[in-house]
C-alpha cells in the first residue's frame, strides 16, 4: 500500500503539471491580447501550484535535526532547483531574445523553483528550531505538540512575511520582496502537506465521510469563485483564510482520492495511471523545458471571449488541451534525449543519482 500511495502522489503531480501547461497555453499562446479571465483559467491558476506545494510538504519528512543537516539539505535543493533554473532561463533568453535579462527569471517563467527552494529551506529551518524546543521540553515523541507548534509557526511566518516591506529602487531588493510574497502565499500549503504526511492522514482522506465533505466544500468554493473569477496573481491570493485556499485544499483531497483509485486499477485505467505517474516523475524537467514549445494561437482570446460564458467551458478546454498536446510531445522528446546522458541529466535537471552508479 505504501508504494501505491506514493504512485498516487506522482500521478497527482502529473495532473498538476498538465494544469500548468493548460494555464500557460491560456496565458502565453495568444500574442494579440491579454488572457480572457474565464472560470476555467482562474480555477487552474488557483489550484495547480498548491497541488505541487502540498505534495512537496508531504514528502518534507526528511530528518533535519541539526544546522549541519540543514546545510546539506540546502545544497541538495540548490543543485536541483536553482542551478537548472538559471541554466534553462539563460538558454531560453538566448533562444528567444538573443541576450539574457534575468529580471524575467522571477516573472513569468522560473519563479516557482526559487519559491519552492525558499519554502523548503525556511520550513526545514523551522523544523530544526521546533525539534530543538521539543528536545528541551523532553517531548520529542509528542506528534500532536509538534504539529501544533508547526501550525503556530506557520501562522507567525505568514503574517511576518506579509507585513514585511522594504521599499527600494534596488532591483535585488525588489526581487527579494517578490519572492517573500510568494513564500507567504504558499507557506501554509507546505505546512498542511507536511502535517498530512507526519500524521499519516493520506489514507484517512480517502474515507467516504471526508470525501463527501471535501466535495461539498469544493462545490461551494467553486460557486464563490464563479461570482468573481478574476484572479490576477499569486500575490493576490486573498489572505490566510481566503476561500481560494479552501478550494485548493478540497481539490487536493478529491484528486488524491481519484489518483489512488486510478493507480490501483488495471486495464485502460492502468495505462492512464502509468502516463500520469511518468508525467509526475518528470514534472520538474517538463516545467523547465516546456516554455520552448508553447504554440502561438493568434486570436484565441478574442474567439473565446465571443462565446457565451455558459457555452464556453467545453470549447475553451478543447483549445487548451490541443495546445497542451502540441507543447507536451516535443517537451517529452527533449527530456528523454537529455536523460540518456547522466551528465546532462545532472547539469540540466539536477539529477545526481545516476552519477553515483
Amino acid at each position: 500500500m505504501g508504494k501505491q500511495r506514493l504512485l498516487s502522489l506522482d500521478a497527482l503531480k502529473g495532473v498538476a503539471i498538465l494544469m500548468v501547461l493548460l494555464g500557460h497555453i491560456g496565458t502565453f499562446s495568444d500574442p494579440d491580447g491579454v488572457p480572457t479571465q474565464t472560470l476555467l483559467h482562474t480555477f487552474i491558476y488557483v489550484v495547480h501550484m498548491p497541488l505541487f506545494i502540498l505534495v512537496a510538504g508531504y514528502f518534507a519528512q526528511r530528518k533535519v535535526d541539526s544546522w549541519s543537516a540543514l546545510g546539506k539539505f540546502f545544497r541538495d535543493k540548490f543543485t536541483r532547483l536553482i542551478v537548472p533554473a538559471f541554466l534553462w532561463y539563460t538558454l531560453y533568453s538566448l533562444w528567444t531574445k538573443g541576450g539574457v535579462n534575468y529580471a524575467g527569471l522571477l516573472g513569468n517563467h522560473y519563479w516557482f523553483t526559487f519559491t519552492l527552494f525558499n519554502l523548503l529551506t525556511l520550513f526545514m529551518g523551522q523544523c530544526v528550531a521546533i525539534g530543538l524546543l521539543l528536545r528541551c521540553l523532553k517531548k520529542e515523541d509528542n506528534r500532536m505538540l509538534e504539529v501544533l507548534l508547526q501550525l503556530l509557526a506557520m501562522i507567525g511566518v505568514y503574517y511576518a512575511l506579509s507585513a514585511l516591506v522594504f521599499p527600494s529602487i534596488l532591483p535585488a531588493v525588489r526581487t527579494w520582496m517578490t519572492l517573500k510574497g510568494l513564500v507567504a502565499c504558499f507557506y501554509p500549503f507546505l505546512t498542511i502537506g507536511w502535517i498530512v504526511g507526519r500524521l499519516e492522514l493520506l489514507e484517512k482522506l480517502r474515507t467516504k465521510g471526508v470525501t463527501v465533505i471535501a466535495f461539498l466544500l469544493f462545490a461551494g468554493s467553486l460557486v464563490c469563485l464563479n461570482q468573481e473569477p478574476e484572479w490576477k496573481s499569486y500575490l493576490e491570493y486573498g489572505g490566510l483564510w481566503h476561500v481560494n485556499r479552501l478550494l485548493a485544499l478540497s481539490f487536493f483531497v478529491l484528486m488524491a482520492n481519484v489518483m489512488s483509485a486510478v493507480t490501483e486499477r488495471g486495464g485502460g485505467l492502468g495505462l492512464l495511471s502509468r502516463g500520469l505517474v511518468k508525467l509526475g516523475q518528470w514534472s520538474l524537467p517538463i516545467y523547465f523545458v516546456h516554455y520552448f514549445f508553447l504554440p502561438a494561437l493568434p486570436g484565441m482570446n478574442a474567439f473565446l471571449a465571443g462565446i457565451t460564458p455558459t457555452l464556453r467551458l467545453s470549447t475553451e478546454l478543447f483549445v487548451l488541451l490541443g495546445g497542451t498536446v502540441m507543447t507536451l510531445l516535443p517537451t517529452l522528446a527533449v527530456i528523454y534525449c537529455i536523460r540518456l546522458n547522466p551528465y546532462l541529466d545532472f547539469a540540466l535537471f539536477g539529477e545526481k543519482g545516476r552519477l553515483k552508479k
